[in-house]
């Protein structure tokens, strides 16, 4: 054998043998999947699962602790709800429930045209609404738990 570095001949045992290779079923062009926008499901208003169906990758609640862990909220709140089913709501401070759009009679035709006013239609105010950004699922919970009358106060800070 000849040292690579020097170029001088050395004895050294040299062992050889067959080497079995084997060619990797799963290939990463198969595997690897991406999404910036797509489909979402009509319910619930977050990304269809599935790469056939060019949906988003789950992001779990293992996730969701990791980066609670790590303390990158904003990292968190970019994930489970601006890249996912953002929502705006208009919340009454009187009374603390979710509002929904209303449809209102117009003053002559008597048709019914969506009106750009909001009222709360618990306590009858329409002074102290806000914005607020919610998960459309929690909308979702708020209007199920409403169908078997059971009523969800929130409140602002």
């Amino acid at each position: 054998m000849y040292s690579g570095v020097t170029g001088r001949e050395f004895e050294a045992d040299i062992f050889f043998g067959v080497v079995y290779y084997q060619r990797l079923r799963h290939m990463v062009s198969d595997k690897f999947q991406v999404r910036t926008t797509g489909p979402i499901d009509i319910v619930t208003h977050q990304p269809v699962k599935g790469r056939k169906r060019a949906g988003g990758i789950r992001f779990g609640e293992m996730e969701r602790d990791s980066l609670l862990a790590h303390g990158s909220s904003f990292l968190l709140q970019d994930r489970l709800l601006n890249c996912s089913d953002r929502s705006l709501s208009r919340l009454c401070k009187k009374c603390g429930s979710l509002l929904s759009p209303m449809l209102v009679r117009g003053p002559s035709t008597g048709t019914t045209e969506s009106s750009s006013r909001w009222r709360c239609q618990v306590c009858s105010d329409g002074g102290q609404i806000e914005i607020i950004t919610v998960p459309y699922v929690f909308r979702y919970l708020v209007a199920e738990l409403a169908a078997m009358n059971i009523r969800v106060e929130l409140s602002t800070c």
